[in-house]
This record gives C-alpha cells, sequence and structure tokens, in this order.
C-alpha cells in the first residue's frame, strides 16, 4: 500500500520498517500523517507478512510534534485530540506484535507519544527528545501524563512538563526513558540488527507475554502468576512450543517463521 507521508520497507522476513517522510518539516504529522500512521497500525494485527514494527524518521529528526503551521488559537483541541491524535497512538500502543522506535533526531510532542507508545526506543545519542508544551501555553497531551511517570518517576516528569527543557539521547537512556543511546550513524543499523532478530522469535509467545506485561501493572503478584500459568499452558501446545523442543533436542537454532 502507498502512503503520502510514510515509507514502508518490508524486508521478506518479518520486519516492517516504517519512516515518516516529511523531512522538510522534520517529520511533524498533519492529519494525513495521522490518519496514515492510524490506517497502518491498525492493520498490522491481520498482516502476516509483519512480525515486528520498526518506526523512524525521514532526514534529521524522528518526529518533531503536531504540525502547527495552520494552528489557530481557537481551534478545537479537543476534537484534534480525542478524534485524531488519540486514536492514531493508540493504534501503535495496543499493536499486539513487536515495536521498536529508533529516534534519530527530534522527537517532541506528540512524536515523543509515537516514541513512547512503542515496546522498545531507541535513540541516537544527540537526539533531542522533549515535551514543550509550557511554551506554548498548554499541558502535556500525548500519552505524556501516563509514561513520564511510570519511566522516569514523578519528579523528572513534572520537570519536564514545567521546563520544556531538550533531553538527549544519552541523558533519556540514564534516566530509563528510552532503552539504549547509539551513536546516530549506527543507530539505525543497531535499530533494524534487533528488529530482524525479534522478527525470528516465537510471535505468539511475544503477544502473550506483551499483554500480559501491559495488563500486569494494575493487578497482584498472585493474580499475575496465575495468568502466566494460563498463558504458558496455552504456548505449550503451540507448534511455536514443538518447534523450539524440537530444536533443543537437535542443538539448533530454532525456526519460529516457519511454523
Amino acid at each position: 500500500m502507498s502512503y503520502e507521508t510514510l515509507i514502508t520497507e518490508n524486508d521478506g522476513e518479518g520486519l516492517l520498517t516504517v519512516i515518516m517522510n516529511r523531512p522538510d518539516k522534520m517529520n511533524a504529522v498533519d492529519n494525513v500523517a495521522v490518519e496514515e500512521l492510524h490506517q497502518l497500525f491498525n492493520g498490522i494485527a491481520d498482516d502476516d507478512s509483519v512480525r515486528v514494527v520498526l518506526i523512524t524518521g525521514a532526514g534529521k529528526a524522528f518526529c518533531s510534534g503536531r504540525d502547527i503551521s495552520s494552528a489557530s488559537a481557537d481551534e478545537d483541541a479537543y476534537e484534534i485530540i480525542h478524534d485524531h491524535v488519540n486514536p492514531m497512538l493508540a493504534a501503535i500502543y495496543h499493536c499486539p506484535k513487536p515495536t521498536i522506535a529508533a529516534v534519530n533526531g527530534a522527537a517532541m510532542g506528540v512524536g515523543l507519544g509515537i516514541a513512547l507508545a512503542c515496546d522498545i526506543v531507541l535513540a541516537a545519542d544527540n537526539a533531542k527528545i522533549s515535551s514543550p508544551f509550557a511554551n506554548l501555553g498548554v499541558a502535556l497531551d500525548s500519552g505524556g501524563h501516563f509514561f513520564l511517570p511510570r519511566m522516569i518517576g514523578y519528579h523528572r516528569a513534572i520537570e519536564m512538563a514545567y521546563t520544556s527543557d531538550i533531553i538527549r539521547g544519552k541523558q533519556a537512556a540514564d534516566w530509563g526513558l528510552v532503552n539504549h543511546s547509539y551513536a546516530g550513524t549506527v543507530l539505525r543499523d543497531r535499530a533494524t540488527t534487533l528488529g530482524k532478530r525479534i522478527a525470528g522469535g516465537p510471535l505468539q509467545a511475544y503477544i502473550g507475554q506483551k499483554a500480559l506485561m501491559k495488563k500486569a501493572v494494575g493487578m497482584s503478584y498472585d493474580d499475575v502468576c496465575e495468568e502466566e500459568a494460563t498463558l504458558q499452558g496455552s504456548l505449550m501446545g503451540s507448534a511455536e512450543y514443538a518447534e523450539g523442543l524440537a530444536a533443543f533436542d537437535d542443538k539448533r537454532t530454532p525456526n519460529f517463521r516457519g511454523v
């Protein structure tokens, strides 16, 4: 499928790379980009050719936020966020398959929301990460109140909200806001290598673990252990488990793509 604001590349082995492609706008998302991201991620669950999604940006930015070049003070912010931005971000966050963000440059506002909605976030050492809403006289959105306190604690999260300071990729990794930071020259290669590695793994086990890990945040220890037993019981009768056992016995690498 062709897109106006996105480039998609499927390596044929399950890794779909999605490139936000408005480099002249630092990949700021307009209405078209929001709808195309929503449509793409909504279709991932039923696309058997996709096992892992890697999202990054063209040029020097990941995504600098919402394109506000045509914004006005009297626009309906609730409608924009509730009806368009939030459903797009939810499609990324609730995507059942593994997702990776490679933050190659500026990730601000909704751009940061796109990155944090992914399962794993890798960043260039010099990437600029920020929630610049204070500079505009408005509040965090794009899941900021959900992600930031959970990832970096209340005090750092509220400091980001109050100051709109830029956090560089290396500092973001030190804080736990992203998983790892790398030199920008190798970021894409590192992200692709990780994506290919995960794409070769047991997809049904990954899907089950992703769902449970998100659910487990609000559960008791005993309830989580019960859910783990149920999940494990469902997986042990699967073709993936059979392949894993066979590979163990044969002293070879399992081929989970082929089951």
